[in-house]
């Protein structure tokens, strides 16, 4: 069958938004996990950037775990290498996170539940960006029509 360079565009656009869609419901469950654990940690006296770092450090694992298999679709073997620049991507938006915190801070929203969303807003968009680029760029099975 002859693939036509606009069918091409057009399934690669279809495969995208598919992923994109399966990296929102991941995340949502996802962030919905985080969120409750950052909410715990201010309830329990941690403060924001503890109950910030509390939340993520425990949901990192299932985040990691959910994106590899459900929105990247990777069925091979985890690489070190996966494993590595996804802590990367981990890592530059988090702190993209912990800029929304400290810029909610300076404008004296202290403690304050909304800056906390919306810094996982921020870390979510970052984060696919950079899973979708780095870690699972190569492993991640792409979706490329055959011919």
């Amino acid at each position: 069958m002859n693939v036509v360079p606009g069918d091409y565009r057009q399934n690669a656009m279809i495969s995208e938004i598919a992923r994109i869609a399966r990296f929102i419901a991941v995340g949502a469950f996802n962030t919905a996990l985080g969120y409750a654990l950052i909410i715990t940690g201010i309830l329990l006296g941690f403060g924001d950037y503890a109950a910030n770092i509390f939340g993520f450090a425990l949901s990192l694992p299932i985040s990691y775990l959910l994106h590899r298999r459900i929105t990247f679709q990777a069925h091979s073997r985890t690489t070190l290498s996966e494993a590595m620049l996804y802590a990367v991507a981990f890592i530059i938006a988090f702190c993209v996170n912990l800029g929304v915190l400290a810029a909610g801070r300076k404008l004296g929203y202290t403690d304050h539940y909304l800056v906390q969303l919306l810094a996982i807003c921020a870390y979510a968009a970052v984060f696919y960006v950079l899973t979708r680029l780095l870690a699972f760029r190569v492993n991640g099975h792409e979706s490329t029509p055959q011919c």
